[in-house]
């Protein structure tokens, strides 16, 4: 993956992240799970957009790079907490219709599913930093 490709896949990222968050600031139940939601997300929003950058910065021939390009790779790290956003998204997204405007702010999640999507989230913050810091070796 090229540092462009890279950095086009981590800004698609975080529009989607961007997204979650809205949605997870509109929910009125679970007020818990849906503030660790949310947390970890705009952990991981700063963590990507700092990422972007050092992208945008380097150069795919450092060292470095290759660490952060193994996050990239297809059903690695950044391809599964992309899946689990579209997951969050498409549970979190307003129904059409007036019957189901009251549904669309209520909490559809159970705790599996809440624990599953925090460690995928905690998985990736712990693997960004890594890759972050080689480019400092």
């Amino acid at each position: 993956m090229e540092p462009v490709s890279a950095a086009a896949s981590v800004i698609a990222i975080l529009q989607l992240t961007s997204k979650v968050i809205e949605y997870l600031d509109n929910v009125r139940r679970a007020q818990n799970d849906r503030a660790r939601l949310a947390i970890e997300a705009s952990n991981l929003y700063n963590l990507l957009t700092i990422l972007r950058y050092r992208l945008g910065e380097g150069r795919s021939n450092k060292a470095w790079y290759t660490v952060i390009r193994s996050l990239g790779v297809p059903g690695g790290p950044l391809d599964q907490y992309k899946h689990t956003l579209e997951q969050l998204r498409r549970k979190l997204q307003s129904r059409s219709g007036t019957n189901n405007m009251g549904q669309a702010l209520l909490w559809r999640f159970n705790k599996e599913e809440v624990t599953g999507f925090l460690s995928r989230m905690e998985s990736l913050k712990n693997l960004i930093p890594i890759g972050l810091e080689m480019d400092h070796l």
